[in-house]
Formats: structure tokens, sequence, C-alpha cells
């Protein structure tokens, strides 16, 4: 969703000159979603640490968040680089 507002049709043209302002809020509005899930996995870890058993499957919420907001990323990253690619 937040590729499809911020990034879609400015890549979509081709132009460096629209490109680029929307590459960089969609750095800020990423950087940024991505410290909100990084605090929430840390309270996570806080909260569940000292009251955990023996089992690590404790761990596997904050972590899958941590993997799982990494993934899209590579996506938009692919798509960057088609578009800047094909401007050149």
């Amino acid at each position: 969703m937040i590729y499809h507002r911020l990034l879609r049709s400015q890549l979509r043209t081709r132009d460096i000159a629209r490109i680029r302002p929307a590459v960089n809020r969609w750095l800020m509005v990423t950087v940024a979603w991505q410290v909100l899930v990084l605090i929430g996995c840390g309270l996570y870890l806080v909260a569940f640490g000292s009251r955990h058993g023996r089992s690590l499957a404790w761990i596997a919420p904050p972590l899958g968040a941590a993997f799982g907001i990494g993934l899209p990323l590579q996506y938009v990253v692919m798509a960057i680089v088609r578009a800047v690619r094909e401007s050149a």
C-alpha cells in the first residue's frame, strides 16, 4: 500500500526529477515504520522475556516481525532499480 501510494505513479514516469523526491518520501515513511516495528519487538521482549518457559518459541513473533519488514523492501528496491535503469 505504501508503495502504491508513494512510488508507483512516479516510477512509471521514468523521469529522475520525479523519481528522486518520491523515493526520498518513501524511504522516510519506510524507516519510520521499521523503527516502530522494532520498538514493538523490543517491548514484546521486555514484557515476555522474564516469563517465558524453557522453549525458544516465545521469541518467534518479534523475530518474524523483524524479518517480515525486510521482505517487501526487496520488491520495491527492484522496481526502483528498474525505473532508474530504464530512465538512463
